[in-house]
């Protein structure tokens, strides 16, 4: 009785499948593709060329435009092709691995679809691609949701990521399999990693890329690195950046000889009280009203204008744009440049595995509490693993802090719950003094929609921003204006207190406040939606900061022991053009 019920239960699921059209398709297409010599060729030609429309399927997704896809093919062939290699050899380690070839075509396609489109939500952000040792940010790639609720998969993207799931399906229909015993076949999926790894890494290997007509080093300019060599070559390329070698006479005898002449004396510091430190990085800390042809019914950064008109204060160049704000941040605390590391670099999780020098060591030796403070996920950037490498004891992300939670409408804790931990912090009694640095959140973008119109302090006003480039400025004046609240809170509780308190309040870099530059391009304050085309103007004011610290004014601001040192950026540009210091 049960074997017959099994019997009635297996035909009727033939049935079912018999009566599928999909199923009388697959069966015509695979018979077809299997039924002679000929059309076997045919079907491992299809297969065979899957890598190479996975090659430019990729790149078209990181472009973006059918423009730059063309001008890749029309000017440098050489570079799709030794990106298609990368593919091919990815793609045969997989066949060889799994025997089917439709599950190493989904896997090989799996990958060169989501990479290009991280690369294009990266630049969307922060206007820098996506690179190898962005990997690193994996663990972090959940707290990346909120950034991404306002960006939209481009129209270039699903053209391509349809058409290559019409690709797919038909590689599926045909089933081509590998007619090799596994013993044999498993063995090619090690021989293709190690031929990869060889030809992404051994600088011996790379030095055939001039074959491909492009050179194994990635070029300075990573906008041009991606622009000109594709995607998928790109980012090979980078690999070249992944191990920094020490520079010359880096050993400790030589830095101990070079740092001897910027001991103090014995005489310094006699009489001198220890003051608390606090460092404070405000996220996208800017000045929007240099925008051109945009009013404001009041000034976001009242507070900031009467603290600088009484106190040091000037614009400093940051090392990177729209976000990124661990190099900045590893700059300050480190005094050390991130210019020599490759575009993109995580100091933290690349760089940071033991005790460093840093500013934060400094006053811990001379026996200061050391505090780091982030209103955010402390684990981001792993900070709360670097900082103590950095001579920072402790690290208080979101959960941990003292003072109350403050919100609004906003994704993000205020900046006013920073400024009452700053306070919190210093009301406690430390032994000799505390360095505190802390990290704002409220500011960071993305600002499109980002506050209810309700929590909008401050009205916008211009004739040539969009009703979207409006918005960004609206709340973008709302962020940023509250954290000037809490710079000045913190300003007026630090002037009332007796013990003395040395504050540095800093932006860590310009706000993205749209794609391509928007609105800094509609403003006219640049002058195209490409940095590489910006006047020569433009680039002068860069330039002109360089110029000026390495003229003999360098010597100076380098002998910590003078007042050089701390002197604003306006007095020593008047000692550059007068040649002398005055």
């Amino acid at each position: 009785m049960v074997l017959l019920f099994f019997v009635k239960k297996r035909i009727y699921i033939k049935g079912l499948i018999y009566m599928n059209p999909f199923y009388d398709m697959q069966t015509e297409i695979y018979e077809y593709f299997h039924s002679s010599k000929k059309t076997k060729i045919a079907m491992w030609i299809i297969v065979a060329l899957f890598p190479l429309y996975l090659t430019y399927a990729c790149n078209s997704i990181a472009f973006g435009t059918n423009e730059g896809m063309t001008a890749l093919l029309e000017n440098n062939a050489g570079a799709f092709l030794l990106g298609a290699v990368v593919v091919y050899l990815i793609f045969g380690a997989f066949a060889c691995l799994t025997k089917r070839i439709p599950l190493a075509a989904f896997l090989t396609a799996l990958i060169f679809l989501i990479m290009p489109i991280i690369d294009y939500f990266k630049m969307a952000l922060l206007e820098v691609h996506f690179f190898p040792w962005d990997f690193v940010f994996a663990k972090n790639a959940g707290s990346f949701g909120t950034f991404l609720t306002d960006l939209k998969v481009p129209d270039m993207a699903w053209n391509s990521i349809f058409m290559t799931v019409f690709y797919f399906l038909f590689i599926l229909l045909m089933k081509p399999e590998i007619p090799v015993a596994w013993k044999k076949r498993v063995i090619g999926t090690p021989i293709l990693l190690v031929c990869l790894y060889l030809f992404c890494m051994n600088p011996t290997v790379r030095n055939g890329y001039e074959m491909f007509g492009v050179s194994p080093k990635a070029p300075g300019n990573q906008a041009t690195n991606y622009d000109s060599n594709g995607f998928i070559t790109a980012f090979v390329l980078n690999f070249s950046s992944l191990n920094m070698g020490d520079p010359a006479d880096y050993n400790e005898k030589y830095l101990a000889n070079y740092f001897e002449k910027y001991q103090p004396s014995a005489e310094s510091g006699q009489g001198f009280q220890n003051p608390d430190i606090v460092v404070v990085l405000s996220e996208a800390f800017w000045d929007p009203t240099v925008l051109n042809g945009v009013s404001y019914s009041e000034d976001p950064l009242k507070n900031y204008r009467r603290i600088a008109a009484e106190h040091p204060s000037g614009t400093m160049v940051s090392c990177t744009f729209g976000g990124g704000t661990v190099r900045p941040e590893f700059e300050i605390l480190t005094g050390t440049t991130t210019n020599m590391l490759p575009s993109g670099n995580v100091p933290y999780q690349q760089y940071v595995f033991e005790d460093i020098f840093s500013y934060p060591r400094l006053f811990k030796n001379l026996g200061y509490d050391t505090l780091g403070v982030h209103t955010y996920q402390k684990e981001f950037y792993e900070r709360d693993r670097a900082y103590p490498l950095l001579g920072l004891t402790e690290m208080r992300g979101e959960y941990d802090l003292h003072a109350e939670h403050h919100w609004n409408s906003g994704p993000y804790i205020t900046d006013e719950t920073i400024a009452e931990e700053v306070i919190y912090q210093l009301s406690q009694p430390h032994d000799t003094g505390l360095f505190l640095h802390v990290i704002t959140m409220e500011n960071h973008s993305m600002y499109l929609n980002k506050y209810s119109p309700s929590d909008w302090d401050i009205s916008v006003s211009s004739g040539i921003l969009s009703d979207d480039e409006l918005n960004v400025m609206h709340n973008y004046s709302k962020g940023v204006s509250d954290s000037d609240a809490a710079l000045g809170r913190i300003y007026d509780f630090v002037m009332n207190r007796e013990k003395p308190t040395v504050v540095l309040w800093y932006g860590d870099h310009l706000p993205t406040l749209g794609d391509d530059f928007s609105p800094y391009f509609t403003t006219g304050n640049v002058s195209s939606t490409t940095a590489q085309e910006w006047t020569e103007e433009e680039k002068a004011i860069i330039d002109a900061l360089i110029e000026v610290y390495n003229s003999f004014i360098s010597s100076k601001i380098d002998d910590y022991n003078s007042s050089v040192y701390y002197e604003n950026p306006s007095y020593i540009f008047e000692c550059y053009r007068e040649k002398t210091m005055l």
